[in-house]
């Protein structure tokens, strides 16, 4: 049988292991030193760009790196491998952080998406949530306990993963399609933004995109109860513009904003942020067919100056 179209586990355990274990060793020497050259090599998609330019911006501030520096430990790791057929292929991995050891968020998880994308590529992490452990679902698996990966086009989910990241920035934009739950990133999200559109002296605009192509493609998981759990991301744009002869009217020009900035800002400010969202979709004919989020982070990856 062909390789490239027989349906296998993605991974091994082994070497989902394995590429854990070289996604820390890379991560950690990368943090250490603000070095995203280093970091390049482990990670793709939003996450990559996110944390890329993070360490751009920490290693302009500060040129000898993070003094302060603490290991990241992933332990307790539990591998979710889905089989497939040809390219990309995914992995997702389960840990525990010791980030958050002795806190009272100490039974987090910390949930991985490792993707590859072709047999002599290493594997990359492409997006990481932080989760209860009542946030991870219960998986679909066969008898041998391989996972049952998403069709992105899959019709009986509410809304089928390939959808998800434009339908988030249509909603962000205006309100519709209305597929998701309220919550704090949807229903509060839209919220913050119409009581910060216009302040005295201040007005802020938002255009949001699809980010769902090649590297960003939506990937995700069969729960047990007939859903999906995928992982998926959007761009924004935000754009302030400042009236000066308004008392106090200012740009948001933090430390990090200033190093990854081009141009000069004189009363205009547009920043561009890449956001990875983790959420549970239902199946479509559920009582309540919306997408849950259950973790969203945005990163900021330019700023341009006018």
């Amino acid at each position: 049988m062909h390789g490239e179209s027989a349906v296998v586990p993605s991974a091994t355990r082994a070497e989902a292991a394995q590429a854990l274990k070289d996604f820390l060793a890379t991560y950690n020497r990368a943090e250490k030193a603000y070095d995203e050259q280093v970091l390049d090599a482990v990670v793709t998609g939003q996450y990559g760009d996110g944390k890329k330019a993070s360490l751009r911006a920490n290693r302009s501030i500060r040129p000898g790196g993070n003094t302060k520096f603490k290991p990241l430990e992933l332990t307790d790791a539990t591998f979710m491998i889905p089989k497939r057929a040809g390219w990309p292929r995914f992995f997702v991995a389960n840990t525990d952080s010791n980030r958050d050891a002795g806190t009272s968020r100490a039974a987090n998880r910390v949930v991985l998406l490792f993707t590859k994308f072709g047999a002599a590529l290493p594997w990359k992490v492409a997006h990481v949530a932080v989760l209860t452990p009542d946030e991870v679902p219960v998986f679909k698996t066969d008898k041998d306990g391989w996972a049952e990966a998403l069709d992105p086009a899959a019709k009986d989910l509410a809304i089928p993963p390939a959808e998800l990241s434009k339908r988030y920035a249509a909603y962000l934009t205006n309100g519709q399609p209305n597929g998701f739950a309220p919550g704090s990133q949807t229903t509060g999200r839209r919220a913050v933004r119409a009581r910060y559109a216009e302040r005295p002296g201040k007005s802020t605009q938002w255009i949001d995109q699809a980010l769902d192509a090649g590297t960003y493609t939506p990937m995700g998981l069969r729960t047990q109860n007939g859903g999906g759990f995928v992982f998926f991301s959007c761009r924004h744009y935000e754009q302030v513009k400042i009236d000066k002869s308004v008392k106090g009217a200012k740009l948001p020009l933090s430390a990090s904003v200033r190093a990854l900035m081009t141009g000069t800002p004189n009363d205009t400010l547009v920043r561009e942020f890449e956001s990875a969202q983790t959420v549970t979709v239902p199946p479509a004919d559920a009582t309540n067919p919306r997408a849950l989020f259950l973790s969203r982070t945005q990163a900021l990856v330019s700023a341009k100056g006018s």
